[in-house]
């Protein structure tokens, strides 16, 4: 009996030529999924997005303009149906916790074989998620990371400490005052146990934070 039911539109987001055009090529030779059009950056992602209605998007970590799990944060509320499959080839163990802590439903390597990223597509088009099987043993092996003891707001602090900013220039960046600023400096050195600027810029750095 045949299968009536539509393709899955697919669309592909990667600053990478080469990228884009393989993943269409493999989709024109999979019965069942369409590639309905691709994007070079995060802002023609947003755009493409809205006008294309894809099913699922396979989205670089990493583009020139924005990062991948930002994108696909701002994609959510607008296309809360859409499927998000992260490409990278910083394929770790954290990055692979982060993407699925952000509701992405695989997360594929770039060292992928066309079968491995037909068989993620096959997952994701099921309601299953998908990671490649290295990144899978990484996060199997790799230690659990700690919660980020900080608030979002001491983050944004030791940030700019990690910039080489003093308190009075990251009041006026986030519109604080001095003396909340130095608050949040002396509450964040007292939950990290780090006392010079130097061991917070390593743990900024540590945590993507710079």
């Amino acid at each position: 009996m045949t299968d009536t039911s539509p393709a899955m539109r697919v669309l592909v987001a990667d600053d990478q030529v080469l990228v884009r055009a393989g993943v269409a090529a493999l989709l024109a030779q999979m019965p069942g999924f369409r590639c309905v059009g691709s994007a070079e950056n995060g802002a023609q992602c947003l755009a493409a997005c809205a006008a294309l209605a894809p099913d699922i998007l396979l989205l670089d970590l990493q583009m020139p303009d924005a990062d991948g799990l930002a994108v696909a944060r701002a994609l959510r509320p607008q296309h809360p149906a859409l499927r998000v499959v992260i490409l990278t080839s910083h394929a770790s163990a954290a990055h692979a916790r982060q993407a699925l802590a952000e509701g992405v439903a695989g997360f594929v390597s770039k060292d992928f074989v066309l079968d491995e990223l037909a068989q993620a597509l096959r997952c994701v088009a099921a309601g299953r998620p998908y990671i490649s099987p290295d990144v899978a043993m990484a996060a199997v092996q790799a230690p659990a990371v700690p919660a980020d003891p900080l608030t979002s707001r001491q983050r944004e602090v030791l940030r700019g400490l990690a910039r080489g900013l003093g308190n009075k220039q990251i009041a006026r960046d986030l519109g604080l005052s001095v003396k909340t600023v130095e608050f949040h400096r002396s509450a964040l050195i007292q939950r990290l146990d780090l006392h010079d600027v130097a061991s917070l810029t390593r743990y900024a750095v540590s945590q993507g934070l710079v």
